[in-house]
């Protein structure tokens, strides 16, 4: 019988590898959103023109952004990656990334919860490769989408958490996540709050970014999703209404 040779393995056991492409699905199905294909860099064609990726029949859109973050730690700890979605294209379209990004933010309360798939395959195994493969790929990593860590005119900063991190554990009618899963209310352009989809109860009039920074603009009031913001709402030694599970990110199987 024919031994199977894994053609990613071989490739990358080899003397010369082929340029690595990064490919990322947000599935945002499970939070009201549908599924959005990213890559951060085009790819070159033959022609020498530079061209979206498409790998298994599906064009990933070309969207600059930075991520970091991915590798696991000796120890154990599970990754916690940061991806940052530069708001200007490189060719200087900065129109249409950042109203996208924004509609998105807008409408599916900043992502949270939402898939990330990540895929690393090789420039010759895409669908316009020397040896096209949908196969051929270093494995498909999980993660969620865990808070909107910061957010600028230049950038929308996103934290991830791995999938192994009990993401499928649920108590009764709740998921087991280390941030709080809570609405928080929404901030209107005359200064006041929509109310009518929180379930934070937070009403008060001190205001904090999502990094936990104090703001004067009501409009800027966001929460990180964190123990902390928590306690710079409600009190330090406050009985708190956090919607997550502090412990569970320091859970581990042997």
């Amino acid at each position: 019988m024919e031994q199977f040779v894994d053609p990613i393995r071989e490739e990358l056991e080899g003397f010369a590898v082929d340029d690595v492409v990064e490919l990322f699905t947000v599935d945002a199905s499970r939070i009201g959103g549908a599924q959005y294909l990213f890559a951060p860099t085009s790819v070159q064609a033959s022609d020498g023109s530079y061209v979206a990726p498409t790998f298994g029949g599906n064009t990933y859109m070309v969207i600059p952004f930075e991520s970091e973050g991915w590798d696991f730690a000796a120890g154990g700890t599970l990754p916690q990656p940061t991806i940052r979605f530069m708001m200007a294209r490189e060719d200087g379209d900065s129109l249409t990334i950042a109203s996208y990004l924004l509609s998105l933010l807008s409408s599916l309360d900043d992502m949270l919860g939402a898939k990330v798939l990540r895929i690393q395959t090789l420039r010759k195994f895409l669908d316009d490769g020397a040896e096209p493969n949908p196969q051929a790929h270093m494995g498909i990593e999980v993660y969620t989408v865990a808070r909107k860590s910061n957010q600028t005119p230049d950038f929308v900063e996103f934290q991830l958490q791995s999938a192994l991190d009990m993401e499928d554990v649920f108590l009764p009618r709740r998921q087991v996540l280390n941030y709080c899963q809570w609405a928080y209310r929404r901030a209107l352009s005359d200064g006041t709050f929509d109310y009518s989809d929180a379930t934070c109860p937070y009403v008060g009039s001190s205001y904090f970014d999502a990094n936990g920074d104090v703001v004067a603009d009501p409009k800027l009031d966001r929460c990180g999703r964190r123990l902390a913001d928590c306690k710079l709402r409600f009190g330090e030694n406050a009985k708190l209404p956090y919607g997550g599970f502090p412990g569970a990110g320091k859970l581990r199987t042997g």
